[in-house]
């Protein structure tokens, strides 16, 4: 993390971590000192190697490639050197995991730092948390957890080595466990009554002060408004004196979640990096304004499904246009697809579990309403639907019917698998067959299938007995 970098890789990496830490792994982070690098906020909970500082090159005028490389301040080779280095003077041995989330790190980096920990010990696997699909990874579990329609799942397929196993999409957002909690607890929006506004907690464009302006509208002044900002922003003191400005608004410092914000809001304005799937976990529609050049491919995605609404990127989004987007939805509210659909939660037990392997023992609970979604996406991954009788995706329509159908069918068990914390990792259906000529009523089909993150755990065997025994 720092100014120029933010601070969404640190923070979804702490989500795993804690998720990791929880399984019994030891987790050491590597960071390398720098302008707003949260070393400090890391430190509170884990062991934290820092690289030696590095003068970054100027940004400016850089794209692509060029720009990422320069967040390292020197080469990829060199960076690699300096993590060997202070794992080798802290004596850590042993390691079963590196996990990079770096958009300057490549299948270069990736190989000196598997040659350099291959010693005595057994050389350790590779997780590569990704957003771009722009260069090649060394990788045995790649994480990308961003949406593209039906472009999703074939971002990556001569970027990664065949054994490679791919989560991807907003299914395994690495997300906060109070999402999972709020989930299936939190009601479609009827009415437009409160606003949130966060942009980051940096916000170096001042996009928070847009949307305030925006919102001073005579129009707009009954809507309660929470602002969230970092104390670091160097726009603070400028957002304070608009959130004394206007009533009703209330200004919030650095939060430990967005959670309980997002869950009583109606409407957020906001940037399209990792709190769209925050936002979307609980349902909550979403302005959003891409702060970043990577951001943009995946929301004018998202906007296309109807999941958001984008109103441009940070560079030319004016108060005026989100004023007007505003206006609009008071006037004519605009209900979007059931963003909730995207994620429920739970993707970094999954990662964890895909990681660490199993963590206790497994059970089964009835499927409820709220599992539609969940079955429609393990129906719908391309493996499955590889070795299915028809290999073309599954429409929402056709699998509504069916399993709100399958919901009343006396003739049908409909089962979902759960780890002991609550993650649902597979499903198995028992469907009696019908007396005939060659079965009788006492004859049962078996269909199941496992999530990506469970698959070569030995679950299948376990899920078929607990099927049989339901």
């Amino acid at each position: 993390a720092s100014f120029l970098i933010s601070s969404g890789h640190v923070i979804r990496c702490r989500t795993l971590a804690r998720e990791l830490k929880q399984g019994g792994a030891a987790v050491t982070f590597l960071c390398r000192r720098q302008p707003g690098d949260l070393i400090n906020l890391l430190e509170q909970e884990f062991s934290v190697l820092s690289l030696p500082k590095q003068p970054i090159a100027k940004c400016d005028g850089l794209e692509g490639r060029d720009f990422y490389g320069a967040w390292l301040g020197c080469t990829q080779e060199q960076d690699a050197a300096h993590c060997l280095e202070v794992l080798a003077k802290a004596g850590v041995k042993g390691i079963s995991w590196i996990a990079a989330d770096h958009y300057g790190l490549d299948a270069r980096w990736e190989a000196h730092m598997l040659m350099g920990l291959c010693g005595s010990d057994a050389a350790p696997k590779l997780l590569v948390i990704d957003d771009l699909a722009d260069r090649t990874h060394q990788a045995d579990l790649l994480l990308d957890q961003n949406f593209f329609g039906e472009a999703t799942h074939q971002r990556y397929q001569d970027l990664v080595p065949p054994q490679c196993r791919q989560l991807l999409g907003p299914h395994y957002a690495l997300l906060g466990p109070e999402y999972a909690q709020l989930h299936p607890l939190v009601p479609p929006r009827t009415e437009l009554l409160r606003v949130l506004v966060f942009f980051g907690g940096v916000d170096p464009s001042n996009l928070t002060g847009r949307a305030l302006e925006a919102l001073m509208d005579q129009a707009l002044a009954d809507l309660a408004v929470d602002v969230v900002l970092g104390l670091q922003s160097p726009h603070r003191q400028a957002v304070e004196e608009l959130v004394a400005r206007r009533p009703n608004a209330i200004l919030h410092g650095p939060l430990p979640s967005l959670a309980g914000l997002i869950a009583r809001a109606d409407l957020a304005i906001g940037a399209g990096g990792a709190t769209t799937w925050e936002r979307a976990c609980l349902r909550l529609p979403s302005l959003v304004v891409a702060i970043a050049a990577n951001q943009l491919p995946c929301s004018e995605a998202l906007d296309q499904a109807g999941h958001l609404q984008l109103l441009g990127d940070g560079a030319s989004v004016t108060a005026e246009q989100i004023r007007s987007a505003l206006l609009s939805r008071m006037t004519e509210p605009k209900l979007e697809k059931a963003a909730a659909a995207l994620t429920d939660g739970w993707g970094a037990p999954r990662l964890a579990m895909a990681m660490l392997g199993p963590q206790g023992a497994i059970s089964l609970r009835p499927a409820i309403a709220a599992d539609e979604a969940l079955l429609l996406h393990w129906a719908n991954d391309p493996q499955v639907r590889a070795n299915s009788f028809s290999p073309e995706p599954i429409a929402l329509k056709d699998h509504r019917h069916w399993f709100q159908k399958g919901l009343t069918d006396p003739n049908r068990l409909l089962l979902i698998a759960t780890t002991a914390d609550g993650c649902p990792i597979g499903q198995i259906r028992l469907d009696r067959q019908p007396a005939s000529a060659q079965a009788d009523a006492s004859e049962v089909a078996v269909d199941l299938s496992l999530d990506r993150c469970a698959r070569g755990h030995g679950f299948a065997a376990e899920l078929v007995g607990l099927g049989l025994q339901a």
